[in-house]
């Protein structure tokens, strides 16, 4: 009887151990997890690996528990992960680590999660909180965008000044260092800007860049790119940007480095077959097509919103234009698309407030007006979903050429709306086109006049070294009927190798001045100059002497012959085309 007694006390006592531990565990929830990410200024996040040994008393409560931690990996901002509340305590019971989850793979391919220890101040909830970063610094003077989104203009933040971070968009490389777009808060207002125009400190912001070029520093090569003589007023060479700008390369669209160019009007397109085949038959490797050079190429939507009359006068045959772009995309051929910037009589007659007057009485466009920028690039940017094209030159990225008469004679105002130079406004245009259209995977041209070239800022804002530093080609016009007389008192429009050869010169040099030049792709004469005396006559050998020139003196990056493009010329051209000029 004894002993059923204490086999009974036994079991009961079992029984009731098995209910406290039972209910001791009970009292343990499992504790609350919370998604977020990581967030640091850009460096990388140390964590940890823990050791864990946990003790427990005969109701399953915890008697003891040791944390033996280690290094154990570096990660990234904005990584994903999972707060786990059950962070490591001092005696004080302030918190010296957090508990994180972070989703993987086991070496069965299944899900799985592991599980690290962090510092505590590294987790948020809130992706936009991942970067810590409150202020930088406008190195290079920005466009500020509405949104990150599209092309929309916010504002413009001057070189050195200060903006506090908001936000940003995404992060521009895979370890999350580098931020695409910041959103920030200035004196102009909210938005975004590209953070690679930006630094860490006052100091950095303020400098000039100062690498330097064949041996002397950058700074020192355009800090007196004035005209020598007297004031031209396109603006000061020091408040231009110098600092290198890696040039774009882009996957599936290879940059013709040697363009052979076949340029082509919308007029063309009454016969798009036949200039299609002469470029097959003459060796052509890029073929220049007009969009915009004071009609519009095809109905675009952007200009039937920006500028009506544009679209009211569109190309008559824009069915025909459509169909030859097409068909040359379809061969093959590498497709630059050209669009008049700073000239467009109809933009000024829809906006008139975006105008000035130039000396004559006429509405220019100012090229100190973000709405003309916009349209342009809009526009440029529908053309490259509509059409496909792999670069888009710009033409007239200037102020009108009388812009000296104005300032010395009239009246110097060419509203203006941020107090830049002609320059400035110039370079600040070509980095906002660069940006938008490079998003695309296309590659960007500017032209300019040959006198760009010459060692000074021109009075219409245009100085070869600071525009060839942005964009990916540089076009410039050195036509060999605008020169005059050389130094042999011998016409220069009847020594196409000579003209061409001694401006090139010049513009080699200056490409030579700054750290990251475009590739130099040259117009050249491609016209008969019957209205001068002698009658030059434009044939193949005239033609090739000015692509000689341009090799010879170190512009390798082709030509584009302006002038009559009817097919039977440019098939007499066709040797000039092919011909090999590395000699």
């Amino acid at each position: 009887m004894k002993k059923t007694v204490k086999i009974l006390s036994l079991l009961l006592t079992l029984i009731f151990v098995t209910v406290l531990v039972s209910c001791g565990q009970a009292d343990e929830p499992e504790p609350a997890r919370t998604e977020g990410w990581l967030a640091s200024d850009g460096t990388f996040i140390q964590l940890y690996h823990g050791d864990e040994t946990i003790e427990k008393n005969i109701f399953g409560k915890v008697k003891s528990r040791t944390l033996d931690l280690t290094e154990d990996i570096q990660v990234p901002r904005g990584t994903a992960v999972t707060l786990i509340d059950q962070p490591e305590k001092d005696e004080e019971g302030n918190v010296t680590y957090e508990k994180l989850a972070i989703a993987a793979k086991d070496e069965n391919g299944e899900d799985t999660e592991i599980i690290y220890y962090i510092e505590p101040g590294f987790f948020v909830d809130d992706y936009q909180k991942t970067i810590t970063e409150t202020e930088r610094f406008v190195r290079t003077s920005a466009t500020v965008y509405v949104n990150p989104d599209d092309a929309r203009i916010a504002g413009w933040a001057r070189k050195g000044t200060r903006l506090d971070i908001l936000g940003f968009n995404e992060f521009a490389d895979e370890d999350h260092k580098t931020v695409d777009m910041y959103k920030v808060s200035y004196d102009g207002g909210e938005g975004y800007v590209f953070s690679k125009y930006l630094v860490d400190s006052q100091e950095e912001a303020d400098a000039v860049y100062m690498g330097e070029v064949n041996g002397k520093p950058v700074a020192e090569w355009h800090k007196d790119a004035v005209y020598p003589y007297f004031d031209l007023y396109g603006g000061d060479p020091n408040k231009l940007d110098y600092y290198p700008v890696e040039k774009a390369r882009f996957e599936g669209n290879t940059l013709v480095e040697d363009a052979r160019t076949m340029r082509l009007s919308m007029w063309c397109s009454d016969y798009g077959d036949d200039f299609l085949q002469c470029a097959k038959d003459v060796g052509v490797n890029a073929v220049c097509i007009d969009l915009f050079d004071g009609i519009l190429a095809y109905r675009s939507e952007v200009a039937q919103e920006l500028c009506p009359t544009a679209y009211a006068k569109t190309y008559e045959d824009c069915d025909n234009f459509e169909s030859m772009v097409k068909k040359f995309k379809d061969a093959g051929f590498y497709m630059i698309g050209r669009i008049v910037c700073f000239k467009d009589d109809q933009y000024a007659a829809d906006h008139p407030e975006h105008c000035y007057y130039d000396f004559d009485g006429g509405l220019w466009p100012s090229a100190y007006q973000r709405d003309v920028w916009y349209y342009k690039v809009s526009f440029a940017l529908e053309a490259i979903e509509k059409f496909g094209f792999d670069e888009i030159q710009f033409d007239y990225v200037r102020f009108d050429e009388f812009a000296w008469y104005k300032d010395e004679y009239g009246d110097g105002n060419y509203n203006s709306v941020y107090g830049e130079d002609k320059c400035e406004a110039v370079q600040g245009f070509l980095y906002y086109a660069c940006d938008m259209i490079h998003r695309k995977n296309v590659y960007v041209s500017v032209d300019v006049f040959g006198e760009s070239s010459y060692g000074y800022v021109t009075s219409y804002g245009q100085y070869w070294p600071a525009m060839s530093n942005i964009v990916d080609v540089i076009s410039s016009m050195p036509y060999t009927d605008h020169f005059s007389f050389n130094d042999a008192d011998s016409y220069l429009w009847e020594n196409p190798y000579n003209t061409v050869y001694n401006w090139a010169v010049g513009a080699a040099g200056m490409q030579k001045t700054i750290p990251t030049p475009a590739i130099a792709r040259t117009w050249i004469t491609g016209w008969d100059v019957p209205y001068w005396n002698p009658y030059v006559y434009c044939g193949p050998d005239y033609l090739a002497a000015q692509a000689q020139a341009l090799w010879d003196a170190g512009l390798t990056g082709g030509f584009i012959p302006w002038g009559q493009c009817e097919g039977w010329r440019y098939s007499a051209f066709s040797w000039a085309w092919t011909k090999d000029y590395t000699r």
